[in-house]
């Protein structure tokens, strides 16, 4: 459900409300936002939604807005479309680096190109959510990182116990989606905030006084000396950690784990003992599992064909490159092989689009199997695919796969749903490196030639470049 959806029964008008706003039930503002987005609506809800939790926000619907607002005013965190007029993200981006403007970025984007994505983190942006966003999420990634900016505030001005000491501590604390926990000197749990049950599955009560470490996975176990031993005081430290989950069952967590040593023991948490006279450990763990499957899916489709599951061509050349760079320091041969299904378009035109993409699928999986680990099969594009065969000790290792991948497509292909079998043949092409191309961009070129040669004698076969 998008956002609008969730917020449609409280009419917003098109005119955006861009004057700060701080809320008035509270003494003490969780922090200050700025908005950029050239939707209305949408930017409205967002301004709305967080001020009701306790923040004070600024809206601009154009990146020279932004920047000019950025200007005037210091903010506590930016939230940026990708895409807006003026500047883009990217571009506000990039110019608060340059500038030296020191403001934290999360960028809000419908965006899905995991390319962008990547140059958004490059640039500094701490978190990303895609539009449509879940609301919990949202107030997730905001007061984190509200919270650890303030903390970082803290250390370089009057230490810990004067920013969050009191009703703001308290407030921050219940509104924050993300588990806050404190350690005592023996790394054993002195506090919990009301999330852990939530996010592992165990109430506060069950886990106050057990060691950190029983909720670590226990191949992270060696990630711990190296969130707690070279804490300075008031310097946190971030590790990405699996930590189990107790929800009908063992599971486990991708979390990231920020841990401060403090000043000195903030007497705003409730602790089950006395504040020990050396400070504690004061953490907050925020789940990135779903964070990392986007990542993970977004960088899958940017490089890999949505048919087929096969490398796309631009992962195919990238292996390609490296490969080439690997077989001439340790002076190997290796082979591509460029494929082309015969007649496939009367295939597409006789039974249909949809019995050639089950065709297509069939063939990819079929030319998989002939396959070593280390070969790489892509869709080349339409009805073509490539081949790259590195580490060769002879021409005629080449020669060996081609047979294999031709003798795949000669058993006729049952397609599910209908009682056809369909047959298709392949012509084969081959380029040898070093004889035939020192570059990847060559040697598929002269693979597609002698493929082109095989097609002109309409055969099943295979030629190597000459």
């Amino acid at each position: 459900m998008s956002i609008l959806q969730n917020y449609s029964e409280n009419p917003v008008s098109d005119d955006v409300d861009m004057t700060p706003h701080v809320t008035g039930e509270t003494s003490e503002c969780l922090g200050r936002l700025l908005i950029g987005d050239d939707e209305p609506r949408l930017l409205n809800s967002l301004c709305s939604i967080l001020r009701d939790k306790g923040f004070e926000v600024d809206g601009a619907k154009d990146g020279d807005a932004v920047c000019q607002q950025l200007r005037e005013n210091a903010y506590d965190l930016v939230l940026l479309d990708i895409r807006m007029p003026g500047k883009s993200g990217l571009e506000i981006m990039a110019w608060l680096k340059e500038a030296g403007v020191d403001a934290q970025v999360i960028i809000i984007s419908g965006h899905s190109d995991y390319r962008i994505v990547r140059q958004a983190f490059k640039l500094g942006a701490c978190d990303y959510l895609r539009k449509p966003y879940d609301v919990d999420e949202l107030i997730r990634a905001v007061g984190g990182t509200v919270l650890e900016r303030r903390q970082a505030r803290s250390k370089a001005t009057t230490g810990w116990s004067n920013p969050l000491t009191g009703e703001f501590c308290k407030h921050t604390l219940d509104h924050l989606p993300d588990l806050v926990f404190s350690l005592d000197e023996r790394k054993c749990i002195n506090y919990l905030n009301h999330h852990s049950e939530s996010l592992l599955g165990l109430s506060a009560e069950e886990l106050i006084g057990q060691p950190f470490s029983q909720l670590v996975h226990e191949g992270d176990i060696a990630k711990l000396p190296l969130l707690f031993g070279k804490n300075e005081v008031g310097e946190s430290v971030t590790q990405e950690i699996k930590l189990k989950t107790y929800h009908g069952g063992i599971g486990y967590l991708d979390c990231d784990v920020t841990v401060v040593t403090p000043l000195k023991a903030n007497t705003a948490l409730t602790y089950a003992k006395p504040p020990p006279a050396r400070p504690p450990f004061l953490g907050i763990v925020r789940d990135i599992t779903e964070h990392k499957r986007t990542l993970a899916l977004m960088e899958f489709r940017a490089s890999h064909d949505t048919l087929t599951g096969l490398p796309n061509r631009s992962l195919f050349m990238d292996r390609l490159t490296l490969a080439v760079s690997q077989a001439s320091r340790n002076a190997q041969k290796l082979a591509v092989l460029f494929i082309d299904l015969n007649d496939f378009k009367a295939v597409n035109d006789t039974y249909g689009h949809g019995v050639g993409d089950q065709l297509l699928q069939k063939v990819a999986a079929g030319l998989t199997h002939c396959l070593r680990e280390g070969d790489t099969l892509a869709r080349h594009g339409g009805d073509e695919f490539t081949v790259l065969l590195p580490s060769l000790n002879e021409k005629k290792d080449a020669a060996t796969v081609a047979r294999k991948l031709l003798n795949s497509l000669e058993t006729p292909f049952q397609l599910e749903g209908t009682d056809l079998r369909v047959s298709i043949g392949t012509s084969i092409g081959i380029a040898m490196y070093p004889e035939d191309g020192a570059g990847a961009e060559t040697l598929v070129e002269r693979a597609d030639m002698a493929m082109y040669a095989v097609k002109q004698r309409k055969k099943n076969d295979f030629y190597f470049y000459s």
